[in-house]
């Protein structure tokens, strides 16, 4: 059991760590969500059946993880106290992201935004 916990938390801290921006998502509902003006902070993730809490992922990534959406078209990512800027669109429910190169699209799923990849789910909630 201690095995799969620790696959599952590397799993999620090296998605979190490389901001997980090659992710795609599905919802079947639609959401007319508008993320202007807003931050959404992590909140959890999970694999399979296994979540992880809030408190276990910033205490392995050394802080809170923070997307903030501007009303420009800017998007900050701020974790453990440093910075980066980059450019986001969204369509519907779909947020599409470009930070440093790295492009990628997260999904809104009622009152979460969502990054998933290969079966790994880090989820966030807006504060």
């Amino acid at each position: 059991m201690r095995n799969t916990k620790t696959t599952v938390l590397t799993v999620l801290m090296a998605l979190v760590m490389t901001f997980c921006l090659a992710a795609c998502g599905n919802s079947d509902k639609p959401e007319d969500t508008d993320l202007t003006g807003t931050t959404w902070a992590l909140s959890g993730g999970s694999q399979g059946g296994t979540t992880v809490d809030k408190a276990t992922l910033e205490n392995l990534l050394g802080g809170e993880m923070t997307y903030t959406f501007a009303e420009d078209g800017k998007v900050t990512l701020a974790l453990s106290g440093a910075e980066v800027e980059g450019t986001w669109s969204q369509d519907g429910n779909s947020v599409s992201l470009d930070i440093q190169g790295d492009t990628g699209t997260m999904t809104i799923d009622g009152d979460k935004l969502l990054l998933e990849q290969s079966g790994v789910t880090v989820e966030f909630t807006k504060k």
